[in-house]
């Protein structure tokens, strides 16, 4: 037998209380006399009166101190082992993702589950060979193959939760990894009802499965109430003085809610609303009259739930400063039409006769040139350029359809971005480019980071294209534009915990620094350039820091709760919780709960005891 809460035995202190009231107890009973002379019956008395005396044979103690023990005993949680787990291999996945924080099980989804984990750990045979993985944003292998049971256990206990999604489908394919070496590895999966038995996937119609049927899932779930900001945007509209905040509330659990929500503007309380959300559905709510000059927006929801750590969503407001951008061209009206729609945008022109000494704006655009040396100060976009020292040609491409490729400017337009050009320049990629534009014979655009400099190089004269007259030409220009522009697109205002930051780093930052919330500093440049941030991982307020020449810039922006991405993969727990129950799992785990036996004697002793003092026994 094991006790889940050993500390349920301080109970037992209650045992020698017991038998000390019985000892000080007095033993005697009053008579009338009708005489005061028996001066050995007063004597008796007296000694009867005495408050420590030899402890006498009272069924009503024995009761009482055997009630005591099995309360105790309960408050300990004993399990009975039932059996030994014989699989030669055992597998622990445990999900350690943010809902694993949420408390419907004390003290939380997650400790539960490590606890489980370790008891299914003691169960085993000595030779039992283990592997254990978390299951989290980013599924790793912690230990594989090993049988020190004490190593497993002591790994298991080192495990924290994060705020991050899980990644299921990673997950998924981690473990059928392992199963290609392993097939008869017994499968123990510790998570709250993201179901790894049937994961859909974006890419595969079919989905992903564990290709095993020695797989047991261990549900901790007890669907308690759960509400989520998943949603904070603001707009301000031009030429207002007023900036106008949507913020998306979702509950997430299985009955409706009247809910309190608040939004703060530069930590002060602006607003306050009370909404009623259907269960398993969201709200919009629109605060307008926001002040213009407002620098930081938070919603929280002032109803309790299970979980805390999703009740509020931040995000900054950036003012609308004026980038400065130079467009270097003999004449390109599709660009100049492009650019002077962009707002916050000042164009500059300059013929590639006056391309010398170019110094003081955000953002180079040379059309059909390229200067002797590229600026230092600003990033840069390069249109049909001439052979240089900084990347190779490849041969040129004529007649050609030119295709979209995966990069993130292409998010949520049509599938099939496609254009014809009459003759396009192909490139050898560098390592430090990623392709932005292919046909079938090569790369035709491409970006990256040239030393601190980021460069997007178009192989193609845009006249010599039908590229401006596609409808999706103003958008991807935008953010082309957007992208290199101090402020624009990467200018980041909030992300949720998890989410891969690309930050725009100022080509004249000598070091580069990231502030967790909890003050952790963390140097990420040099070595440059700086593409990719993959380190926010707690909810709260980050800063980046970068140090130029003369000063120290510093970039607040919020990370929030991963809510919908977190949350979409629980859609499975009800028909789970159908099939798992706990007590099974616990039988699972090889353990029988001897709680309720022990209940049920507990409750036949106190009846026996009233019993027995009713009649005087």
């Amino acid at each position: 037998m094991i006790l889940h809460s050993p500390w349920g035995l301080m109970a037992l202190l209650a045992v020698p209380v017991i038998i000390i009231l019985y000892l000080l107890k007095q033993k005697h009973e009053d008579y009338i006399i009708s005489s005061v002379y028996l001066w050995q019956n007063a004597l008796q008395d007296i000694e009867a009166n005495a408050p420590w005396q030899k402890l006498k044979k009272n069924i009503l103690m024995f009761l009482q101190i055997a009630a005591v023990i099995l309360l105790a005993l309960l408050l300990a949680e004993p399990a009975i082992k039932m059996y030994n787990n014989n699989s030669e291999s055992v597998m622990l996945v445990i999900d350690c993702s943010l809902s694993m924080q949420s408390t419907d099980i004390k003290p939380n989804r997650f400790e539960a589950a490590k606890k489980d984990a370790i008891n299914l750990v003691e169960s085993c045979n000595s030779n039992t060979k283990f592997t254990l993985i978390v299951s989290g944003s980013t599924p790793h292998i912690v230990l594989s193959q090993t049988n020190d049971k004490d190593r497993v256990i002591q790994e298991i206990q080192n495990l924290k939760v994060s705020d991050t999604a899980q990644d299921l489908e990673g997950t998924v394919e981690l473990v059928n990894s392992l199963l290609l070496e392993n097939s008869g590895i017994q499968i123990n999966w510790f998570g709250d009802g993201a179901n790894p038995l049937s994961v859909s996937s974006s890419d595969d119609i079919s989905g992903s499965y564990i290709s095993s049927d020695d797989i047991r899932y261990h549900l901790y779930n007890r669907n308690g109430e759960n509400y989520a900001v998943t949603l904070l945007s603001q707009r301000k509209l031009q030429n207002s003085q007023e900036i106008t905040v949507l913020s998306r509330i979702a509950n997430f659990s299985q009955k409706d809610a009247e809910l309190d929500v608040s939004l703060y503007t530069d930590g002060e309380l602006f607003d306050a609303r009370r909404i009623k959300v259907e269960a398993g559905k969201s709200e919009n709510i629109y605060w307008t009259k926001v002040p213009e000059l407002t620098s930081r927006l938070e919603c929280r929801i002032d109803t309790e739930d299970i979980l805390d750590k999703d009740n509020s969503a931040g995000l900054m407001v950036y003012s609308n400063k004026v980038r400065k951008v130079l467009l270097a061209s003999d004449g390109n009206i599709f660009l100049e039409k492009v650019l002077n729609l962009m707002p916050d945008v000042e164009l500059y022109r300059t013929d590639t006769e006056d391309m010398y000494e170019l110094k003081g704006y955000d953002l180079y655009i040379f059309d059909g040139n390229l200067p002797e040396q590229l600026p230092d100060d600003g990033h840069i976009i390069l249109f049909n350029p001439p052979q240089n020292e900084y990347f190779s040609l490849a041969g040129v491409s004529e007649y050609a359809e030119i295709r979209g490729t995966k990069h993130k400017i292409y998010n949520n337009l049509e599938d099939d971005i496609s254009f014809n050009a009459l003759k396009t320049d192909l490139y050898h990629l560098p390592q430090w480019g990623n392709p932005l534009m292919e046909n079938n014979e090569g790369i035709v655009a491409f970006e990256g980071y040239l030393d601190k400099n980021r460069l997007i190089v178009f192989g193609f004269d845009l006249h010599e294209t039908n590229l401006p007259v596609q409808p999706f030409f103003p958008v991807i220009m935008t953010r082309v534009v957007q992208e290199l522009l101090p402020g624009g697109l990467n200018e980041i205002s909030a992300v949720n915990a998890g989410d891969l930051i690309n930050l725009s780093i100022d080509p004249e930052a000598r070091e580069v620094f990231v502030i967790a919330p909890d003050g952790n500093k963390t140097q990420i440049a040099p070595p440059f350039p700086v593409d990719v941030f993959d380190g926010a991982t707690q909810i709260g307020t980050y800063v980046l820091e970068q140090k130029l020449e003369n000063e120290t810039v510093q970039q607040s922006f919020f990370v929030n709760a991963p809510s919908e991405k977190e949350f979409a993969t629980l859609e499975s727990a009800k028909s789970l919780q159908q099939d798992i129950e706990k007590d099974q799992d616990r039988k699972q785990l090889g353990f029988w709960d001897i709680r309720i036996p022990l209940l049920c004697l507990l409750l036949a002793i106190l009846v026996i005891e009233w019993w027995v003092y009713s009649n005087g026994i």
